[in-house]
């Protein structure tokens, strides 16, 4: 059929977009409605299973209602962020609502399984380091809190996975997602026996596991009903929201980088094998199963990134719509000079750490602050990228920049100085979304393989290449200043700590 379309699913933690593209990437329509999310009680966040599917199936609706025809649409992937997901029973009737995966219910359960030791050996399977957020705690605690759906559920399915579910019948997982329950032997590219039964968990719980763009069905007439998508429009495996966006920006090969610039900053390298060792472990690092196939990846994030201008935004602009804001924080950005007028920002403000700033003077307004945080932000990401760098012992040659952040472009100015590499910024709104009709362009052999696949893509590019001269000023103060910083103030953030509690 003439016009061949695709649809690209991202449920997120703040909104559940529908973008429907042609085969080159280019948009064609989309929607976007609020992620339902229910807070029970303090540090607790969940999702109704229904109420996602119910919103997934309005966002398909309002993207699909410009189409002549829905039979033009000829695949579909869903993405979705990476730690939650749905109990079903053998009907597919969900057991209870989705734990969010920010939902901090899980701290006894991952404080058990550190206790217990041997993290080292867990890290050598998984390649992560057991955090509250990953899909093995909430099983535990729904074993635990929840033992009657937990009994009777037949599987567990991540968000993505239970909306393409939803769509198609299928009870399957990428390997991309299932790297973020902390179960997958990630070299073997299966569930870990091992694992399971160290947390008491049962094996039938995991779907099938299968590579992103797998064909693992079609859409059904019931589907098709309540989403006006053509019955047989074919249904593929997505992934992780984050590395869709990798894929849909081109990064999928050793040399390449991604700073996705939301409301966390991600640091994002793909690598060809994943070295689980001593050295990787004691650094903190973090590796996945990439989309792209037999790949992986490392990521590490400025968690603080879009906090720290939101902040910044709450001092300088209070009260202004989004657009005056920003506009109002680049212009001050740009009137200061280089370094700040010594002025350092520490941007450690999420996460149960504390940031700083340091060099204030009578001379420090709102110019210098904006400014200063820009400086600081963009030094945080060099010294997280050039952890992973030194540890591994790559470079990464080309940063793509994707993200509401890349349309700041003084930030994006300060931030080529301060690494002192240029930065190749991408006209890509939705990232995610893309990377997932990419997927399901793969699944339905529109494209042959990731290579046609993102080769097809007509994306706009733009370069911002470093100044020598401030490149060499934030050299110093990178160097000798703010290395420096987060090692001195950690005994008085300390005890700030323990006062306030």
């Amino acid at each position: 059929m003439a016009g061949e379309l695709l649809l690209g699913i991202d449920i997120g933690t703040t909104n559940i977009k529908a973008m429907i593209v042609t085969v080159a990437g280019a948009p064609v329509s989309a929607a976007s409605v609020a992620t339902p999310t229910e807070r029970p009680r303090p540090g607790w966040a969940e999702h109704d299973p229904q109420a996602l599917w119910l919103a997934a199936v309005q966002a398909i609706r309002r993207a699909l209602a410009p189409l002549d025809d829905p039979r033009r649409v000829r695949g579909l992937a869903v993405a979705s962020v990476g730690e939650a997901g749905v109990l079903i029973d053998v009907h597919g009737t969900p057991l209870g609502p989705a734990i969010a995966w920010y939902d901090s219910r899980t701290i006894p359960q991952l404080q058990r399984w550190s206790a217990s030791g041997a993290l080292f050996d867990g890290f050598r399977i998984t390649g992560i380091a057991p955090t509250p957020i990953y899909g093995i705690f909430k099983l535990m605690w729904l074993r635990e809190h929840a033992p009657q759906a937990y009994a009777a559920a037949a599987s567990w399915l991540h968000i993505a996975d239970y909306i393409a579910f939803r769509l198609c019948g299928a009870r399957a997982t990428d390997y991309s997602l299932a790297t973020r329950s902390m179960l997958l032997d990630l070299r073997a590219r299966c569930w870990s026996a091992s694992l399971l039964d160290r947390a008491g968990l049962r094996a039938d719980l995991l779907p099938e596991l299968v590579a992103s763009g797998t064909r693992i069905g079609t859409v059904t007439g019931e589907a098709a009903a309540a989403t006006g998508l053509a019955p047989g429009t074919i249904v593929g495996t997505g992934g992780h929201d984050h590395v869709c966006g990798a894929l849909a920006a081109g990064v999928r090969r050793g040399g390449e980088c991604l700073d996705s610039m939301g409301t966390a900053e991600a640091v994002f390298l793909p690598l060809e094998d994943v070295p689980l060792d001593a050295t990787t472990f004691a650094a903190g690092l973090t590796f996945g199963a990439h989309v792209a196939r037999n790949r992986f990846y490392t990521m590490d994030g400025l968690w603080s990134s879009g906090a720290a201008i939101e902040w910044l935004r709450g001092l300088v602009a209070p009260g202004a719509p989004s657009s005056e804001a920003f506009g109002r924080i680049e212009a001050l950005a740009a009137s200061a000079p280089s370094g700040s007028l010594g002025v350092l920002f520490l941007p450690r403000l999420a996460g149960g750490e504390r940031g700083a700033l340091l060099g204030l003077t009578i001379d420090t307004g709102p110019a210098v602050l904006a400014r200063a945080v820009y400086e600081g932000l963009a030094f945080e990401w060099r010294r997280i990228l050039e952890q992973i760098e030194t540890t591994l012992g790559v470079h990464a040659a080309t940063i793509r920049v994707i993200g509401g952040g890349s349309r700041l472009p003084v930030w994006l100015g300060i931030k080529a100085d301060v690494l002192g590499r240029p930065l190749h910024v991408l006209e890509l709104d939705e990232s995610v979304a893309l990377g997932a009709a990419l997927l399901g362009g793969l699944a339905a052999e529109v494209y042959r393989d990731e290579e046609e696949a993102v080769s097809a893509l007509r994306l706009s590019e733009r370069t911002i290449a470093p100044d020598p001269q401030r490149s060499e000023h934030y050299q110093q103060i990178y160097r000798e200043a703010f290395l420096r910083v987060a090692p001195a103030v950690a005994p008085v953030h300390g005890a700030l700590r323990t006062l306030a509690e």
